[in-house]
């Protein structure tokens, strides 16, 4: 286990992995973590016959600090047959591959959802802790999109605008009369300056004035989880008032994408390509699959869509399969070089294939 000074401090590291994230928490976290029964009985002869349970444990205990242990294995897409994307929808095209979290994710959905009808005089903020690359913006998005034109939405970056900026796009907000959903990202950012909560904080109350609904989503990434973003939230002028206009059931995690996530983006990405390209996509080869949800350089949705629109364009007339082939030019080496590293445990995922259903 590497130790550092601070989230800034690792990030800075040269060995620094942004694909492994989740395991990335404060000393003190990782020893409530390890502090459980079955870790403390490790050295016992029958520990390795508690492997089952000694694994959901560290899970749950993960789950409970907003981080994901990823499945980095490739056997989780050797048993892979059939992927049924709406199976795994939470909002339009968000999706999720952990139950537990693909609920929890539908219940902040639909408390967002619900405080846009809602009329009442009452606050309508919430608070999200998200990873970095768990799509928190698409997030909310999507949930404006899936509403079609019931409400207005708006988007505000803290951290790419100046006070004056701020000012006007918050002032812009009150002035329409229509119900409101307005994402105010990097909630967190400019930690040194003293305007935003107190330029922000007239505007948390607005609803309770309003005709019509005003929902705030504020979302951040620092502190390696919720709580403590708000800790250091709390600590700047004007924070603890900011905290205490956001109910406690208003206060959401988005986890970092797991490895079964990627696999989701992956497949949708193909079946996109192909309806854009008028070339239907049903099949993806399990190594071509395995190569991409590993793919640090494939890290946001972007990204991924042009190199699987590419590895479309590859795929021969009248072949609805993506082939492992398929997502390189001919003659790329690192075709080779992936086959070379993951040859010696992934034989199984040759020529066998992931059905893809919409």
């Amino acid at each position: 286990m590497n130790i550092f000074r601070s989230e800034e401090h690792v990030k800075r590291w040269s060995l620094y992995y942004r694909m492994a994230e989740d395991y990335i928490m404060p000393v003190t976290d990782w020893a409530q973590v390890f502090s459980g029964p079955l870790f403390r009985r490790r050295l016992e002869a029958d520990y390795l016959t508690n492997a089952d349970a000694y694994f959901s444990e560290y899970q749950s205990s993960l789950r409970n600090f907003g981080k994901q242990s990823p499945f980095w294995q490739y056997p989780m897409i050797a048993g892979m047959d059939i992927v049924k994307l709406p199976r795994y929808a939470i909002v339009g095209k968000y999706t999720r591959f952990e139950e537990q979290v693909l609920n929890e994710l539908k219940d902040a959905k639909q408390s967002i959802v619900s405080s846009l009808a809602d009329v009442s005089s009452s606050r309508k903020n919430f608070l999200i802790w998200a990873a970095p690359g768990s799509g928190k913006t698409f997030f909310a998005q999507q949930i404006a999109a899936a509403q079609g034109q019931k409400f207005d939405y708006r988007e505000i970056n803290l951290a790419q605008v100046r006070e004056g900026e701020f000012v006007a796009s918050l002032a812009a907000l009150v002035q329409s009369s229509n119900p409101l959903l307005c994402l105010i990202d990097e909630i967190d950012a400019k930690p040194h300056e003293s305007w935003p909560y107190d330029v922000l904080l007239p505007y948390l109350d607005a609803s309770l004035t309003r005709h019509t609904p005003l929902v705030l989503i504020m979302a951040g990434s620092s502190g390696f989880s919720l709580q403590g973003m708000k800790e250091r939230m709390a600590v700047r002028p004007k924070g603890h008032d900011l905290l205490s206009r956001i109910p406690a059931e208003n206060q959401f995690i988005i986890p970092p994408m797991s490895f079964g996530d990627r696999i989701l983006i992956v497949l949708s990405q193909f079946a996109q390509a192909g309806h854009e390209l008028g070339h239907e996509i049903n099949f993806v080869e399990k190594l071509g699959l395995y190569y991409v949800a590993l793919n640090e350089q494939l890290a946001n949705a972007r990204q991924l869509h042009e190199f699987a629109v590419r590895a479309v364009e590859r795929v021969p007339h009248g072949d609805d399969r993506v082939k492992y082939d398929n997502l390189f030019v001919p003659g790329d080496p690192e075709n080779k070089r992936f086959w070379l590293e993951v040859s010696s445990v992934a034989q199984e995922l040759v020529n066998s294939y992931v059905t893809i259903e919409e």
